[in-house]
């Protein structure tokens, strides 16, 4: 019934502003149809002063009041909204004038609410006219007249849902109805459908975005709740939108819930979405550990991603509250984020944290090394554990075993002494710093093997020290013989033993190079050897001191031989110094003579030049003496 009598009291003022009578100028010299209207807006003067305005008596029509006058001109267009000074000039009368006010052309923006039932709301946003007239079937019969302002509301019941046109237009009183009207369509509805809150984006620490799946002319509410706590507050109506960002907040310390309803504007209900929930999620830097812990409403979720530098680390079943990242390198920065996954494919994502990681852990020390003397130093070279990975290492040294001093550094697992003695008494520590700047824990000192030796009688004897460098120690010391070429020619067991007699009787090899060769208990690691010793073994000559060439075939002949020997020139001289006899042959006799006759008994002078294998040359003399006794 109220509606029934607003539309014909609406109908009834409608009528009556399009039923205005005319506008008398200010001397009554004449009349406009209308003094006000939307641009384009066209008058008409009327009721002139009889006998004017004729061919005879023309009339200065000035429409503006530019002073642009027309003669006998009674119908004008407006086309530029204004307020104008309507002037007509009769002759021998003077002017007479009445103000035209020309306003904008508007179509008032309107916000349609579908409501069950077929029924339809509608709020007038325009504000700059007076009325409003409503037209809900658009067929140019108004249904209504509203008044203008905040809050320009009209309802309507439609028979059958379905598609449907309104139409508005503005009008102000006492003005020309030729404002331009605004025509929207929308569908109207049986009922109103449950929209879906699809999406939550936490931005920042302030601002929450939510996406919603919503249909056009329908109003909604998005409502709120903080921590659980309490029940659901409206938040902010909405209309025409599929996203909305919530600010104001403290995502750090709070999380919140939000949900949508599609409002019914017409009875003032609610049919509500999902609820979703914002992760109040929290990074704490640990060392090896990137620990991750959240809050949130756990209802609906069925699983959370743990996204890490912007790509999926980890899905996880159900609703956790946390997760430790173990999967990490230190010095590295991470960011985090936390995404809840609900059914139907809506997520709602966290905050995102970065921290860099790290780890507070001494690396294990350097326990197996080995070191080969070498004529360019002492090399060392040692086995690192996989799990750490040094930057560099730091090489010490010490000459009492006890003090160590900073020697060098190395970014591999080896290092070469250059300035090593085999006479001092250095020994060797090696540490690191690891890639996240943690210092290795002590390793084992390195002693080099340090081999001494002599010869007495072509019998040589050697001493070592023990090898240290190795946990498992050493299982046994090789002794590695080398000839003038450095050649390999013999290796010897010796044991564990850190002594060897070496008086093996070796024609062939006069230079000997010894070393000293440890093998490790455990294996993969290489060997460790000392320095070298060399020792050239005496020729030692050999010669009778009297022979007696008599043909019975006893040391019949004279000789000098010896070992090691490579080349020999004998030579035989008498008392008075005469050559007797001379040979450049190895192992050539005299046999007594001299120009094939037998020499007188006598005592001789012998004198040879040796070369051995050493490559040595050297002279030795003596005196044989003749004898030549009777068979």
């Amino acid at each position: 019934m109220k509606l029934k009598f607003a539309l014909i009291a609406g109908a009834l003022l409608w009528v009556s502003v399009a039923m205005a009578q005319p506008y008398t100028s200010a001397l009554g010299r004449f009349q406009v149809d209308q003094i006000k209207g939307c641009a384009p807006f066209t008058i008409t003067l009327t009721n002139l002063l009889a006998g004017n305005c004729n061919g005879a008596n023309p009339c200065a029509m000035d429409f503006q009041g530019n002073g642009q006058q027309t003669l006998n001109l009674f119908t004008f267009q407006y086309n530029t909204p204004g307020v104008y000074n309507l002037q007509v000039l009769y002759q021998g009368q003077g002017a007479d004038n009445i103000t035209i006010t020309v306003t904008e052309n508007i179509q008032p923006n309107f916000e349609i609410y579908s409501c069950a039932n077929s029924d339809v709301t509608i709020k007038v946003l325009e504000k700059s006219y007076q009325q409003l007239v409503i037209d809900f079937t658009n067929d140019g019969i108004p249904e209504t007249i509203i008044p203008s302002g905040n809050n320009a509301t009209a309802f309507h019941d439609y028979a059958t849902p379905g598609n449907k046109s309104i139409s508005v237009r503005g009008l102000n009183i006492n003005s020309a109805d030729n404002c331009d009207s605004k025509v929207q369509t929308f569908n109207a509805l049986t009922s109103l459908p449950a929209p879906t809150i699809t999406k939550l984006t936490t931005i920042n620490k302030s601002q929450i975005k939510l996406d919603f799946s919503t249909q056009p002319h329908i109003q909604y509410r998005l409502e709120i709740a903080v921590n659980s706590a309490g029940p659901f507050q409206q938040l902010a109506t909405l209309y025409d939108t599929s996203t909305f960002t919530v600010a104001n907040l403290n995502a750090e310390v709070n999380y919140y819930c939000f949900r949508l309803s599609a409002y019914d504007a017409c009875i003032g209900f609610n049919n509500y979405s999902n609820i979703i929930c914002s992760p109040k999620f929290n990074l704490n830097i640990q060392s090896g550990i990137n620990q991750l812990t959240w809050t949130t409403a756990n209802t609906g979720i069925q699983s959370t991603e743990v996204e890490r530098d912007d790509a999926t680390h980890t899905i996880i079943p159900g609703a956790p509250a946390s997760f430790n990242d173990i999967d990490i390198e230190c010095k590295t920065n991470y960011c985090y984020k936390i995404i809840n996954r609900y059914a139907g494919g809506v997520t709602s994502e966290s905050l995102q944290f970065c921290g860099t990681s790290f780890r507070i852990d001494n690396p294990p020390g350097i326990t197996n090394a080995s070191s080969v003397v070498t004529p360019q130093g002492l090399n060392i070279e040692w086995i690192q554990d996989p799990a750490s990975a040094p930057l560099k290492y730091n090489i010490l040294i010490a000459n009492d075993g006890k003090t160590f001093t900073n020697l060098g550094t190395s970014h591999t697992t080896k290092f070469t002494h250059k300035g090593y003695l085999s006479e001092s008494n250095f020994t060797y520590l090696i540490n690191y710093t690891d890639e996240c700047d943690n210092k290795s824990q002590e390793g084992i000192i390195i002693n080099p093997i340090r081999m001494t030796g002599f010869m007495e009688n072509n019998i040589v004897t050697l001493n070592w020290t023990e090898y240290e460098g190795w946990t498992n120690g050493v299982s046994e010391y090789i002794i590695d013989k080398y000839n003038l070429q450095g050649e390999l020619y013999r290796s010897i067991n010796a044991g564990i033993s850190t002594t060897f007699v070496d008086d093996d009787a070796d024609p062939d090899h006069q230079f000997v190079t010894y070393s000293i060769r440890a093998r490790p208990n455990q294996s993969g690691i290489t060997a460790s050897i000392s320095n070298s010793m060399n020792f050239i073994k005496d020729s030692k000559i050999f010669f009778p001191t009297a022979f007696s060439p008599n043909g019975d075939q006893l040391n019949d002949h004279f000789f000098v031989s010896g070992q090691f020997i490579v080349k020999m020139e004998l030579s035989i001289f008498n008392r008075w110094g005469e050559l007797m006899f001379t040979t450049g042959k190895k192992g050539e006799t005299w046999d007594g003579t001299f120009n094939g006759k037998p020499v007188a008994e006598d005592a001789y002078v012998w004198s040879a030049e040796v070369t051995d294998l050493a490559g040595r040359t050297y002279k030795e003399t003596g005196t044989v003496i003749l004898l030549r006794r009777k068979r």
